[in-house]
């Protein structure tokens, strides 16, 4: 139902963690797993200021996304048959995901990444699409007063063009992005960006959205509440295991 979600409680996450090697047998482990997967429903709590990553938390970016990255490994001379990799590019900057997967050097990672802009830039937004949902939730925040950002390691300009695209860029009071020169920002530099902007208002008000460990990271890095998307890219073990302080698996639960 609508305002409810799963709460992820620090005491299940150590019994998850301190029973995941122990030398216990079945009976033990076979209760442990039923009380870690049933969580505590609560109502979510009611906040003022709503933080969103872009990518797999308001907009299915994938096809774009996969299609550019394939092209610019063809450009470089790499013939991508390992379809799962492209799924790490998903959350972290482009600029980390070239040099950890394919170990190259920061000038061919700028370069890998400026051919990805090259065909992105025609195709972005025709080949993306919000998330059922999405567009309702941000209305009735928008109708009842809150605050909206968005937090992303995209490029603002990607960002602002996929949303103005499906309609939803009018929702936003806030982009904190990349730019094409930097593509470096941690996502607690880029959460810090709005709460400057927002006049920095007290951390209880303010939630982050998002679908990867990136986005629960940065919001533990600054103390804030977050909100794991499920229904994006990230599973419910990464955004557990990162301490999100809900599960959402659709949007309408958020609010």
């Amino acid at each position: 139902p609508d305002n409810y979600a799963l709460r992820i409680t620090h005491y299940e996450l150590k019994l998850r963690r301190r029973f995941r090697n122990s030398a216990f047998l079945t009976v033990p482990l076979f209760f442990i797993n039923i009380y870690v997967k049933i969580a505590l429903v609560i109502k979510m709590k009611d906040y003022n200021y709503y933080l969103f990553d872009f990518d797999g938390t308001l907009c299915d970016t994938t096809e774009g996304i996969f299609n550019s990255i394939i092209y610019s490994l063809d450009c470089y001379g790499i013939k991508e048959a390992d379809i799962e990799k492209l799924h790490y590019f998903v959350g972290p900057p482009l600029f980390e995901s070239y040099k950890k997967i394919y170990n190259v050097s920061d000038e061919d990672a700028q370069w890998l990444i400026d051919k990805y802009r090259e065909r992105y830039r025609e195709k972005a937004a025709e080949e993306s699409k919000i998330y059922d949902g999405i567009r309702e939730m941000l209305e009735r925040l928008k109708k009842d007063g809150k605050k909206i950002a968005v937090a992303s390691s995209k490029p603002i300009f990607f960002v602002e063009e996929i949303s103005k695209y499906h309609d939803i860029y009018k929702y936003y009071d806030f982009v904190s992005a990349e730019d094409f020169k930097n593509n470096h920002s941690s996502k607690r530099d880029l959460i810090n960006a709005c709460l400057d902007f927002f006049g920095n208002p007290d951390k209880e008000e303010i939630i982050m959205v998002g679908d990867r460990c990136y986005d629960i990271d940065g919001a533990r890095a600054v103390g804030l509440d977050s909100a794991g998307a499920v229904y994006g890219f990230g599973t419910a073990e990464e955004l557990t295991e990162s301490g999100a302080t809900y599960l959402l698996n659709s949007p309408e639960e958020l609010y």
